[in-house]
């Protein structure tokens, strides 16, 4: 394989790509910590501080998602990934080395907010480039994430299996970044950012005056943006929220909802396996299925509340998920300028960012604004927004296609 005008045998690609996938507890690191986020309020009286902990690293990674992909435009790439994740490795290994709310929440913002926003957008920054036509690149993608969420349900069956005789063991989950970090190191190849073509001077002032009025790269993008914005704002409440929908309707208790989240959590690794030939199949319409499934999913959930609907659902929409967040990482280094490809991967992991961070508004938004304390009319709601986005976005690629 040739990467840089440069050829590695299938051996070195291989240790490069086991390396970028194991990468990607950085983007999932959040699990290792899920199972003892009860402990900490229970350990720290600053309650406050302890949502900050549990939820500001989303909000603080959106905008070094848009520095790491700016960064990946124009420095190497493997210093980008190699530094963010070196963040990482020592923000999480050494997360509560000292018992203080104060300094877990900085390790905490620094491990799954400044480091993820980093990695992510350098992980899949790198893959665009090793992997120049768009379906191979679907598959690898669609193995990144599979593997990430494999990653994910490890890192949180073995935190809490650890954690039972002390919450501080959970952050021993984390003790694989260091060879991870080591394996980035001595395998990633240098990608240094793609030198500029030389403009004669007679030309330079006309083509800053055209660029400067237009950011017309920016406009095939912004369908994919409201796509992630609606509909992983809604996927998110089922992510994270599931807890609420199984107290407000009496199905099951705190073990069943873990069992609803790993269900999700395993059916989408399962779909993202899948990706790369569903995408060279359905192409353009790649997540028009997804879309229609989360919107039946959150109607179906709210119509018949039941153990057995409860599973069923998870577990479609987990899939559905899946599909379309490797479809968004994949397109959007589709549809722009390969120079602008790691700023547009910026801009979608901000906006999947943003997403997860508005989801839990989205519950209590709405239910005050409805008057009700019931979760079920919010995920009406929500299914009838999902259902909005599919079918717009089916008219979109129809229209696309007739052209």
């Amino acid at each position: 394989m040739t990467i840089n005008g440069k050829t590695y045998t299938k051996l070195r690609v291989l240790f490069i790509l086991a390396a970028l996938f194991l990468s990607s507890m950085c983007t999932i690191g959040d699990m290792a910590v899920v199972p003892i986020f009860g402990n900490l309020y229970s350990v720290f009286p600053q309650v406050n501080l302890v949502n900050a902990i549990v939820s500001m690293p989303s909000l603080v990674g959106i905008p070094f998602c848009f520095i790491g992909g700016i960064l990946c435009d124009k420095s190497n790439k493997k210093y980008v990934m190699t530094v963010g994740f070196a963040l990482f490795t020592i923000s999480a290994v050494f997360g509560c080395a000292v018992e203080n709310v104060y300094y877990m929440l900085i390790m905490r913002n620094i491990a799954t907010g400044v480091a993820w926003g980093l990695t992510s957008s350098a992980a899949v920054s790198i893959i665009a480039e090793m992997f120049v036509d768009e379906k191979t690149r679907g598959t690898v993608n669609g193995l990144y994430n599979s593997i990430m969420t494999l990653i994910g349900a490890t890192m949180s069956m073995v935190s809490g299996i650890m954690a039972v005789s002390g919450w501080q063991n959970a952050f021993r989950t984390y003790l694989p970044a260091i060879p991870v970090l080591i394996l980035l190191i001595l395998f990633l190849p240098s990608l240094p950012a793609k030198k500029e073509i030389s403009v004669p001077a007679s030309k330079e002032k006309e083509l800053n005056t055209e660029n400067s009025k237009s950011l017309n790269w920016l406009i095939p993008l912004l369908p994919l943006l409201l796509q992630i914005f609606f509909i992983g704002a809604c996927y998110y409440v089922i992510a994270f929220m599931i807890s609420v929908y199984v107290a407000d309707t009496g199905i099951g208790n705190e073990a069943f909802t873990g069992s609803l989240a790993s269900i999700g959590t395993i059916c989408s690794c399962i779909a993202s396996a899948t990706f790369g030939f569903i995408y060279k199949k359905l192409n353009k319409a790649t997540p028009l299925p997804s879309f229609a499934v989360i919107g039946a999913g959150f109607l179906v959930m709210a119509a018949f509340p039941s153990k057995a609907v409860a599973l069923a659902a998870c577990g479609i929409m987990g899939a559905a998920w899946g599909i379309f967040y490797s479809f968004s990482v994949t397109e959007c280094t589709v549809v722009v300028p390969e120079e602008k490809q790691g700023i547009a991967i910026g801009i979608v992991g901000a906006f999947i960012g943003l997403a997860s961070f508005l989801c839990s508004y989205l519950v209590t938004g709405p239910q005050a604004v409805m008057g009700v304390t019931s979760v079920l009319p919010v995920f009406t709601l929500l299914g009838f927004v999902a259902l909005t986005v599919f079918v717009i976005s089916t008219v979109i690629v129809l229209s696309k296609r007739k052209k």
